[in-house]
């Protein structure tokens, strides 16, 4: 890769406008910050795995955004929205996987059953 490469150049981008967000997150609230957690991750995930995961082409349309970071946030929060239809079906069969492991007492803890007494 270049040092003046489509990716390096949004990369740059990208943490210009991380920076700006940071800035922004000290000022609030621990509830505004709650109130916007998944966006955070969201920005840091995009943030930590931009250069490994975009590809010039893509690097060169993300470059004609005024906010990438932005953009890229809110596909990623989309993809995970909980009314997302898609979404919420491959959860449901996630947790049907799950509750139908054989593994599941290996993997996970399991809860002491609690005597129930009748009074």
């Amino acid at each position: 890769m270049t040092d003046n490469s489509s990716v390096d150049r949004l990369v740059s981008k990208v943490n210009r406008e991380y920076e700006a967000m940071r800035e922004g997150w000290w000022r609030m609230t621990p509830d505004e910050l709650i109130g916007i957690a998944e966006q955070i991750a969201a920005a840091k995930f995009i943030r930590e795995n931009l250069e490994s995961c975009v590809a010039e082409d893509e690097a060169e349309f993300l470059l004609t955004l005024k906010k990438p970071l932005e953009a890229l946030i809110d596909s990623v929060i989309y993809r995970y929205e909980p009314h997302n239809i898609a979404e919420r079906e491959w959860f449901s069969d996630h947790l049907y996987e799950l509750m139908n492991s054989h593994d599941l007492d290996a993997d996970y803890e399991i809860e002491e059953e609690q005597s129930i007494t009748m009074q």
